[in-house]
């Protein structure tokens, strides 16, 4: 893997586009808590080739270069990471939402995000093997308290 300054994100792929790498394969982030690694996977059909990159974007300062005008497939798989963590893809042609119709707080894939699930659903389940009814109710991690019902 090589890594890429976020501010040449665009120039170097740019620059292996023009050398023959013109297959995007996927584009994702991962999240690290106090920045976003985006990370693209691209091919040289010709020779085979591969080069997978990542670029560290700070969560302070979510802004990237879009790869959308290089690669026509790269528009979805910026919309997706854009939403799910929280990213703007600087010159994306098309930014209407893809996965998500509503904002819940965080992006979900966001490490601080807060998952409804945990609040919908008795924690830990009560379909858990092994459980016991006399165990003492633990509270769902990462949940505000005023989103529980005392």
């Amino acid at each position: 893997m090589i890594d890429i300054d976020r501010g040449d994100w665009l120039a170097e792929w740019t620059t292996r586009h023009a050398t023959g790498f013109v297959y995007l394969d996927f584009l994702t982030g991962v999240d690290r808590v106090t920045s976003t690694e985006v990370v693209a996977h691209v091919l040289n059909p010709d020779s085979g080739e591969r080069v997978l990159a990542r670029a560290v974007v700070p969560s302070d300062d979510p802004l990237i270069d879009s790869l959308s005008t290089l690669y026509i497939g790269a528009s979805w798989h910026e919309r997706e990471t854009s939403e799910m963590f929280g990213l703007t893809f600087v010159g994306l042609r098309d930014d209407r939402p893809l996965l998500l119709r509503t904002t819940l707080g965080r992006p979900p894939l966001r490490h601080d995000a807060v998952l409804a699930a945990r609040v919908a659903v008795d924690w830990p389940g009560t379909a858990e093997p092994g459980g016991s009814p006399a165990r003492r109710r633990q509270r769902p991690a990462g949940v505000p308290d005023e989103w529980l019902d005392s």
